[in-house]
């Protein structure tokens, strides 16, 4: 016996593990726009063997997912429900895959994961246009934006309802009915936030429309400092240079410490009460002809517990 077919023989008779009821839906023309919605059945056909469901990857980034258990015992089985955001979707022929990894209980812990894949097939076609589909913003303070609807059939929809998954933004119709108003506070955390515009329609077809929301919000830079980069100039191997501070609310300003672990470097402050403070420092190391770069690191009584860092270079001659 060959030993092809001695390895072909050996995997026929491997027992099947994670089997499926239809590992393609075609579900055919869809309008675009309402969420896609479609369960997969999946079940443990294997005679001895328990399987834990590792994850549920996808190329697809506008998805909601659940699987209704973790481990399936020999012939239990496990509803998949992916969800799609059609409205993110462009028209025409679509066709998402989804691979549903997983692993026998048995296997050793560095076991690779084994996939199941699946499929879920549509053609979309819309007539009824969100613009933007999605939002993306990027802040350090309050800001606002518009979303426009379009319907150009003989009836048009109208906007029945608005919310968002953020206490921090809010939306409103805007000057005409099919015009959503989104602003987003000042108190929104710094870091990224993904949420959602839910959109209600007065159309049964698209009764919720969900517009994804990506929000970036920086940190306000609260303490001004001028240069951002201090440049002393040695001469006769020694010099000085002198860093400006502002805060930019007007309240009070206070440095607590400056410090360097440059040899050489050592700064003095000004302890005003005031909004504006200025840091000096003196580079007297005799260095001439050499160049030099480090970091001093600021920390401020007021605003409590904010911290800078200001790079320093020197150059001598």
């Amino acid at each position: 016996m060959s030993p092809a077919l001695t390895l072909l023989l050996l995997v026929a008779a491997q027992p099947p593990g994670l089997t499926v009821d239809a590992a393609t839906v075609d579900r055919g023309d869809l309008l675009g726009g309402p969420a896609l919605k479609q369960t997969f059945r999946v079940t443990n056909s294997h005679p001895t063997e328990s399987f834990a469901i590792t994850g549920l990857d996808s190329t697809c980034g506008c998805l909601r997912r659940s699987i209704s258990r973790n481990e399936l015992k020999p012939g239990e089985s496990a509803d998949v429900t992916v969800e799609i955001n059609t409205l993110t979707q462009p028209d025409g022929p679509q066709t998402w895959v989804f691979k549903l990894k997983h692993r026998p209980k048995s296997a050793e812990k560095d076991h690779p994961d084994d996939e199941l894949q699946l499929r879920l097939k549509a053609k979309l076609s819309r007539e009824v246009t969100v613009s933007p589909p999605m939002v993306a913003i990027t802040t350090s303070s309050e800001a606002a934006t518009t979303i426009t609807l379009t319907d150009k059939r003989a009836k048009p929809l109208s906007v029945k309802a608005l919310t968002t998954t953020s206490a921090h933004i809010t939306a409103r119709r805007g000057a005409s009915d099919r015009t959503v108003e989104l602003t987003f506070s000042k108190e929104i955390p710094a870091g990224t936030h993904d949420d959602t515009l839910v959109i209600t329609t007065t159309d049964p077809q698209y009764s919720e429309l969900r517009v994804p929301i990506r929000c970036i919000k920086k940190s306000a830079d609260v303490v001004r400092i001028l240069p951002e980069v201090l440049d002393v100039e040695l001469t006769a191997g020694k010099g000085s240079g002198l860093l400006q501070l502002r805060r930019t609310d007007g309240k009070a300003l206070q440095i607590a410490s400056v410090e360097s672990k440059l040899p050489g470097v050592t700064a003095t402050w000004s302890s005003g009460s005031g909004s504006v403070a200025t840091v000096k420092l003196s580079v007297a190391q005799d260095r001439a002809g050499e160049k030099g770069k480090g970091d001093i690191v600021i920390k401020f009584t007021e605003p409590t517990g904010h911290e800078r860092t200001v790079p320093i270079t020197w150059s001598g001659n």
